[in-house]
């Protein structure tokens, strides 16, 4: 399909200059991240071809106005009228362990939430760890690494080094197949050691007992699973799945 034949120029620029609302096209561009400059044309519509999901992305996780990402892919003629909402006409990058609705949630504002959820795990975690009978401290991860979450290393304890992998899922809707073997495939490809601990975080139950019915049948690792309660801030449960 020509997108220049279903890219709405008109619907395009008045939902974005709600989205806009009261602000200069400056201060939306630095809040977007999207040039000032590429703004400007859209809303003068003065560029035939449509912005990429990617841009409607930024433009929409800073929409004054309720202008949701939905409304924005639907005016640029990526996003059909008529959809089915679990059906989704285009391809983002894969986005693991839950399905983010496109009414409310743009791939950025559903990333962000997914981080805020982690950011949630490694404070419960840290003041768990302040009444634990051993001492610890935070390992530096490189720049650039973002596998695994979190690392302590340990003394005086069973365990040497303590790698934390992330798992949330946000509130308690429907998620996607969990993809365990790629987890384990991870942890497999790490240089593993008898004293390294491994957990695996999560925040619903139904995913904790996903991973404790699944266990790796040949992975030589400290492998643990771990259940938070978010709205209590704690840890309900930690299980051990595998042994070194």
């Amino acid at each position: 399909m020509d997108n220049k034949e279903v890219f709405n120029k008109a619907e395009f620029a008045a939902l974005l200059d709600k989205a806009k609302g009261n602000r200069s096209i400056n201060q939306y561009a630095g809040d977007t991240g999207v040039s000032a400059a590429h703004i400007s044309r859209f809303l003068r519509e003065m560029i035939a071809a449509p912005p990429t999901p990617e841009t409607i992305s930024k433009l929409a996780a800073k929409a004054y106005n309720e202008v949701t990402y939905q409304d924005l892919m639907i005016a640029a003629g990526h996003l059909s009228r008529q959809y089915d909402n679990n059906t989704i006409a285009y391809k983002e990058d894969s986005i693991s362990y839950e399905k983010p609705s496109i009414t409310k949630d743009s791939p950025m504002n559903y990333r962000n939430k997914i981080e805020a959820i982690k950011n949630r795990f490694k404070q419960i975690l840290l003041a768990d760890l302040y009444d634990k009978p051993f001492n610890w401290s935070p390992e530096k991860l490189e720049a650039g690494v973002r596998y695994p979450d979190m690392i302590l290393n340990l003394q005086d304890s069973e365990y040497k080094r303590w790698h934390f992998d992330f798992k949330p899922v946000r509130d308690n809707r429907s998620f996607l197949t969990f993809d365990f073997y790629t987890v384990y495939g991870r942890i497999a490809a790490k240089e593993i050691y008898p004293d390294d601990k491994f957990t695996i975080v999560v925040n619903n139950e139904e995913v904790f007992h996903y991973f404790l019915s699944r266990p790796p049948l040949s992975l030589r690792a400290n492998l643990y699973v771990m259940l938070i309660d978010l709205d209590e801030g704690k840890i309900i449960t930690e299980e051990q799945i595998s042994k070194y």
